[in-house]
């Protein structure tokens, strides 16, 4: 039947084949169709029908971003009490090199690596080189050619997350860059990244950080061990010591739990500013958090941590105020960041209220402005050195090429990351020229020259 969200509506269904299921148009709606279709296979708890719903993926916002959806719901590891995934389908990725035209020998076998001697294909003709090699041959072509090289990528993708990559054309930032790092970052090792979760090794004193694969935490850096756990006690309160080392930007939660239970998660980075010390890299994402635990509270206490431990302010949006009462309770205040100087409008009267307004059109643009700027200098290949960015969460990265500035609370990380680059910058203030003209110097001074007669 025709591509329509409602095309099987009510029958009961043998097979259903739901063909380049990732480029699914407006209005027709992959997951919406796939919602309703699915209840065709199933009666009460038997399974009665399969589908297969199979296809290489469009741009995010052509249909590729449902497609991801439905993906993310089908893993097999991540199953409901009854067994089931989300989705109530299997993922399965295929690599562009098992499946490659052209490169089955007689026997329906794949050729991926360069054969020893040349094999007979299953259509008669010669297989001389492997479908890896000729796969990297295409994209080695197009190294310099972003927009290019990124459609060769996608269409012929050798990883889940290639596959998922977005056009050039849609992101709002430089995305061959981006990708750029990512490919870097897969080809790292070891992996910079360590993940774990923070504890208190002594209440309100010294928090520990213990490794675990499943930790809420993924770090790259940790400050020496003199510098851990530092902070100024005063009259109202503890302040953060190591501003002038990093900050931190938060994008929070206030519910505990939203009426589907998949809400947006709390996310959290902390960034190294500019800096001359020994083992400390420079404007450098060091720590990336996303993560949604069952009660604010516990992702407000993973902030405060995260930040005790490191001794960083941190950058918050004042319309999610939560973060800022728990930090208050626990007499840790001082290390939420006022709005900074540099954000504020001219005229504006001072305010207590921690954090920056995330409904600002002019913090909107700059928190833009100021990831684009670090996408220009610190990420991807740098055409004129050849060295490349020491940005090393994926997660972020990919955070960014999907970010839509119209539909920004859905993409956590580059929210929290922008927070923080916008606590990082360091804007000098002009000062306004004075308009008093007795203190004004109208007439050069000139010192006497001495005189020998």
């Amino acid at each position: 039947k025709n591509t329509t969200n409602g095309a099987y509506d009510g029958e009961r269904l043998h097979m259903l084949y739901l063909d380049e299921a990732g480029k699914w148009e407006k209005p027709a709606n992959i997951n919406e169709a796939w919602r309703i279709q699915k209840t065709c296979l199933v009666v009460g708890k038997k399974i009665v029908g399969k589908a297969m719903v199979g296809s290489t993926v469009n741009p995010l916002d052509k249909g590729g971003i449902e497609f991801k959806t439905i993906d993310l719901d089908s893993n097999p590891r991540e199953r409901n009490a009854n067994g089931r995934t989300i989705s109530g389908l299997y993922s399965l990725f295929i690599p562009a090199y098992e499946a490659l035209e052209g490169f089955f020998d007689q026997y329906g076998n794949c050729v991926h690596n360069d054969p020893e001697e040349p094999i007979i294909g299953v259509d008669g003709e010669i297989i001389e080189m492997g479908s890896k090699t000729f796969l990297s041959n295409e994209r080695a072509s197009l190294k310099g050619r972003h927009a290019e090289l990124n459609e060769v990528i996608r269409q012929y993708p050798w990883t889940r997350q290639e596959a998922f990559r977005d056009s050039i054309d849609t992101s709002l930032f430089n995305v061959g860059r981006i990708y750029d790092q990512i490919d870097h970052n897969n080809n790292l090792f070891p992996n910079p990244i360590v993940r774990g979760n923070f504890v208190w090794r002594v209440p309100e004193k010294e928090v520990e950080f213990v490794p675990s694969e499943n930790g809420r935490f993924k770090i790259t850096w940790h400050p020496a061990v003199e510098n851990r756990n530092k902070f100024i006690d005063n009259r109202d309160g503890r302040y953060p010591p190591n501003g002038h080392v990093g900050v931190g930007g938060v994008d929070s939660y206030d519910l505990d739990q939203t009426v589907d239970g998949r809400g947006s998660k709390g996310a959290l980075h902390l960034y190294n500013k500019f800096n001359m010390l020994d083992n400390c890299p420079s404007n450098s994402f060091i720590l990336e958090y996303a993560s949604r635990p069952e009660l604010a509270s516990i992702f407000y206490e993973d902030v405060l941590m995260a930040a005790f431990y490191y001794g960083y302010p941190i950058l918050i949006e004042n319309n999610k105020y939560g973060i800022a009462r728990y930090f208050e309770q626990r007499g840790y205040i001082n290390y939420l960041m006022d709005r900074p100087q540099h954000l504020t409008p001219k005229g504006t009267k001072s305010t207590k209220t921690k954090g920056i307004p995330s409904s600002s059109n002019d913090i909107i643009q700059s928190h833009a402005q100021a990831i684009e700027a670090f996408i220009y200098d610190h990420v991807g290949e740098n055409e004129n050195t050849g060295t490349i960015g020491n940005m090393y969460f994926n997660d972020t990265l990919e955070d960014w090429i999907g970010y839509r500035i119209d539909k920004r609370t859905k993409f956590d990380l580059t929210i929290s990351s922008g927070l923080c680059l916008l606590a990082a910058q360091k804007v000098k203030i002009k000062k306004e020229e004075s308009t008093d003209f007795s203190k004004s110097k109208f007439f050069r001074r000139y010192k006497p020259k001495s005189f020998h007669q």
